[in-house]
């Protein structure tokens, strides 16, 4: 039986939003509400992350509810790998709908789509690259996807490395291996990317705050890791007192962990209540520890990306909890979406299955992270024995996720802390190229023929 593309779309997404509905509520995180600000009370919050999350969602959340957010989410994303499933030959509703049920059971796919997080957006920017350099699209396709990877690039200051190092290999891999189905024309659509998501929230900053920056404390999030590391420290101690510096003041109080640095309230980034009051010192200080401790800074930041990347648990950074307890949630954070959404919302999010930390536990979600990481190996020896595989639009997209996953823990390594999500966002694009394999090898159909920019009506 035919089963018609936009059911198979409408299907899949709600295949993938199971888990916001065993939860009762969209999944969020101690940090979505600084997102729902953006748009809520732009007059006087100060992003620290760049706004362009908070301006997509806004429209569909209008500070009522965030299921719409959810929503648009789903669809975007089973939209993106219906795209990829159709250039690989897998255009029917049933191999939509077949490999969105395994995502949503075996794979991290359907908790980030379910979260109301910049992070929902990793893995779709993967997609759109992936889509637009594999070409045969339409042209409201194409704009629909180039549109989609410049939303997706701009929520997220890890994204703008990772796209870099996505298109990178996909050039190399264009280079090196005849008959590889990457479009030039494609990847220069995508290059644009880089240049047009920078400059949404350098413009949504400026209209709100009359400051054109990508995010605003960004120097305080680098010197936390530096901070953390002990090289602010010892840079201080070699060059203190100097009236330049406040630090100097506080060199033994500094704690040797960066989350603690930027989030316990006795620490001093918060003295006064105001979290912006080191911007500027810590602007200046930064690449004068980077410049004189390089070489730790980089040793330490490559130790960190190889943990992150194979740090990609799901049911942890789920929690509404992470570093904080039971009191604090209540006192804090379901004020805030009380607040922002309304009473209904904070008593929803008192009600979920989040805050009961239910999810950590939920066996779905412990076993997705493992399962992401086992699809990496098994991806790979498929496509070194597959030969006609290693020329298929699965190959690509297995090349473009780990060369995003690769720059994302760099990036994160040498300007953050490893946690959770940061890997699990994108490791379930590795379970999708295995089900994409198996699709293509239980369906009998060879690859499509390779055309440089195959035109579509």
């Amino acid at each position: 039986m035919r089963l018609p593309i936009p059911l198979a779309i409408l299907a899949s997404a709600l295949a993938l939003l199971w888990p916001a509905f065993w939860n009762g509520w969209p999944l969020i995180f101690s940090d979505t509400t600084d997102y729902l600000w953006v748009w809520t009370r732009p007059e006087w919050f100060r992003p620290f992350r760049p706004p362009a999350y908070g301006w997509l969602i806004g429209p569909l959340h209008q500070a009522r509810t965030l299921w719409p957010v959810i929503a648009a989410q789903a669809l975007l994303t089973v939209w993106l790998i219906r795209l990829v499933l159709r250039r690989a030959g897998l255009g029917a509703g049933r191999h939509l709908l077949g490999v969105c049920l395994a995502l949503a059971l075996l794979s991290g796919a359907p908790w980030f789509v379910s979260w109301v997080m910049a992070d929902a957006l990793t893995a779709p920017m993967v997609l759109a690259a992936a889509v637009l350099a594999l070409g045969g699209l339409g042209r409201i396709e194409a704009i629909g996807a180039w549109l989609a990877l410049a939303a997706a690039t701009a929520v997220h200051l890890t994204h703008l490395p990772t796209l870099a190092a996505l298109l990178l290999a996909l050039a190399v891999l264009r280079l090196l291996l005849r008959g590889a189905p990457v479009a030039w024309s494609g990847l220069g659509a995508a290059a644009a990317a880089l240049v047009a998501a920078p400059a949404f929230n350098l413009i949504a900053n400026w209209l709100s705050h009359g400051t054109a920056t990508l995010a605003f404390g960004s120097s305080i999030f680098l010197g936390a890791r530096l901070v953390g590391d002990g090289l602010m420290q010892a840079y201080l101690a070699a060059h203190c007192p100097d009236p330049a510096w406040t630090l100097c003041a506080d060199i033994a109080s500094l704690p040797r962990d960066s989350d603690d640095f930027l989030w316990n309230p006795n620490s001093v980034v918060w003295r006064d209540r105001d979290f912006f009051r080191l911007e500027g010192e810590l602007a200046a200080l930064n690449p004068r520890v980077i410049a004189e401790h390089w070489w730790p800074f980089l040793r330490n930041g490559l130790a960190r990306a190889l943990r992150q990347l194979v740090t990609a648990g799901v049911g942890t950074d789920l929690s509404v909890r992470v570093n904080e307890d039971r009191a604090l949630l209540a006192r804090l954070v379901i004020p805030r979406f009380a607040a922002t959404m309304g009473p209904e919302a904070g008593a929803a999010l008192e009600a979920a299955r989040q805050t009961s930390e239910e999810i950590a536990r939920f066996p779905l979600a412990r076993l997705a992270g493992p399962l992401s990481l086992l699809a990496v190996p098994v991806a790979a020896l498929w496509l070194a024995l597959d030969r006609t595989a290693t020329r298929s639009p699965a190959a690509v997209l297995a090349v473009a996720a780990a060369a995003a996953a690769l720059a994302n823990a760099v990036a994160v390594g040498l300007g953050g802390a490893v946690h959770d999500r940061y890997a699990a966002r994108l490791m379930w694009l590795f379970p999708l190229v295995v089900a994409m394999l198996v699709a293509a090898r239980l369906s009998r159909r060879a690859p499509p023929p390779h055309a440089a920019d195959p035109p579509r009506p």
